[in-house]
């Protein structure tokens, strides 16, 4: 995932931990990452102070790695306002614990994959 010109994930840095990343709730016994908040901060329908231009360019782009197959215990997943496009990735269809997941306004195409 790209962080565009807003720098959404400047918190994210090798070495640091995860935990204290914008966006990421953790488990505060086990440390376990439990719920990726990516959504885009801006609505592009509601936001009174120069809407669209805000809403872009807090956009995510790029590709959604397999590696948040890592993320055993992640439970939630927003990813919802950002500009990804391309079908949904067929690996989210295999993340066992997930039980709410927002694509929306994602530029996405197709189907959620079966949880297999």
């Amino acid at each position: 995932m790209n962080a565009n010109r807003a720098h959404r994930l400047v918190s994210w840095r090798n070495g640091g931990d995860c935990c204290d990343w914008t966006g990421v709730i953790c488990d505060n016994l086990t440390g376990h990452v439990l719920e990726l908040h990516l959504g885009n901060p801006h609505d592009s329908n509601y936001d009174l102070v120069i809407p669209w231009k805000a809403f872009e360019q807090s956009r995510l782009t790029g590709k959604v790695g397999s590696s948040l197959l890592d993320l055993k215990h992640l439970q939630y997943l927003d990813l919802s306002g950002n500009n990804f496009g391309g079908p949904i990735p067929g690996f989210i269809g295999s993340m066992q614990s997930l039980t709410f997941l927002n694509l929306s306004t994602s530029n996405f195409e197709g189907l959620i994959p079966y949880q297999r």
